[in-house]
């Protein structure tokens, strides 16, 4: 088995795009549907998003206490290694950037349902 290559146009990358890149490494762009949820989870490294387009609730564990942000287009999130957190997309949906520290890929650890700190948010709850 080999690899395939094509010859395709290479799209425009605007300057803003590439201002988010990391000095060295690489970023995750993420597209959410309306309501998606990432559930209770926890990275390795410090991970910065960029809401893009759309909104998204951002949710974490604050020494024991439940917090929550709704985050729309233009928020910058900085979340250190550790943060329990998790996120639901809006209703409209949400695009964003995830660039995690260096540039490096951050292990990413869900926790089952048992070790929930708090309760999930539900879309309907985020429309409310």
């Amino acid at each position: 088995m080999s690899p395939r290559f094509d010859d395709r146009s290479t799209p425009e990358l605007p300057a803003d795009l590439t201002a988010l890149l990391p000095h060295q490494g690489s970023f995750e762009l993420q597209n959410d549907q309306p309501g998606k949820i990432h559930n209770w989870h926890h990275h390795s490294l410090d991970e910065e998003l960029f809401v893009l387009r759309g909104s998204a609730r951002l949710f974490w564990d604050a020494d024991g206490t439940y917090q929550e942000r709704d985050c729309a287009a233009g928020t910058w999130i900085t979340l250190p290694a550790g943060t329990v957190h998790g996120s639901l997309a809006g209703p409209e949906g949400t695009v964003y950037m995830i660039r995690p520290r260096d540039g490096r890929t951050a292990e990413t650890t869900f926790l089952a349902e048992q070790d929930h700190p708090h309760p999930t948010p539900t879309p309907q709850e985020s429309a409310a």
